[in-house]
Protein backbone atom coordinates (compact mmCIF):
# COMPACT_ATOMS: atom_id res chain seq x y z
CA UNK A 1 0.00 0.00 0.00
CA UNK A 2 1.13 3.36 -0.88
CA UNK A 3 1.51 6.19 1.44
CA UNK A 4 2.68 10.04 1.58
CA UNK A 5 5.10 11.47 3.94
CA UNK A 6 5.78 15.58 4.85
CA UNK A 7 8.91 16.48 5.71
CA UNK A 8 10.46 20.00 6.39
CA UNK A 9 13.86 17.95 5.28
CA UNK A 10 14.90 15.12 3.55
CA UNK A 11 16.73 13.85 7.11
CA UNK A 12 13.31 14.96 9.16
CA UNK A 13 11.16 12.48 10.62
CA UNK A 14 8.16 12.12 8.41
CA UNK A 15 4.62 12.95 9.16
CA UNK A 16 2.81 10.00 7.73
CA UNK A 17 -0.40 10.53 5.53
CA UNK A 18 -3.04 8.23 3.50
CA UNK A 19 -3.01 9.82 0.81
CA UNK A 20 -1.68 12.43 -1.71
CA UNK A 21 -4.14 14.98 -1.15
CA UNK A 22 -3.78 14.89 2.37
CA UNK A 23 -0.04 15.17 2.51
CA UNK A 24 -0.77 18.65 -0.22
CA UNK A 25 -3.64 19.95 2.06
CA UNK A 26 -1.24 19.21 5.57
CA UNK A 27 1.99 20.21 3.87
CA UNK A 28 0.35 23.67 2.48
CA UNK A 29 -0.38 24.55 6.45
CA UNK A 30 2.81 23.82 7.42
CA UNK A 31 4.60 25.55 4.93
CA UNK A 32 2.21 28.61 5.60
CA UNK A 33 2.27 27.77 9.24
CA UNK A 34 6.11 27.81 9.58
CA UNK A 35 6.88 29.70 6.53
CA UNK A 36 9.72 27.08 5.20
CA UNK A 37 9.80 24.47 2.33
CA UNK A 38 7.64 21.23 2.86
CA UNK A 39 8.67 17.88 0.75
CA UNK A 40 6.62 15.31 -0.48
CA UNK A 41 7.53 11.66 -0.55
CA UNK A 42 5.76 8.90 -1.78
CA UNK A 43 6.52 5.89 -0.21
CA UNK A 44 5.71 2.22 -1.71
CA UNK A 45 6.77 -1.19 -0.13
CA UNK A 46 8.31 -2.39 -3.40
CA UNK A 47 9.57 0.44 -5.39
CA UNK A 48 10.29 2.59 -2.28
CA UNK A 49 10.79 6.03 -1.42
CA UNK A 50 10.12 8.89 -4.50
CA UNK A 51 10.31 12.67 -4.29
CA UNK A 52 6.76 14.06 -4.90
CA UNK A 53 7.06 17.82 -5.03
CA UNK A 54 8.29 20.64 -2.67
CA UNK A 55 5.91 23.14 -1.00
Amino acid sequence: MTTYEIRDDPDDLPIICATLAEAERRGHRRAARLGIEVLIYEMHPMRGERFIAAI
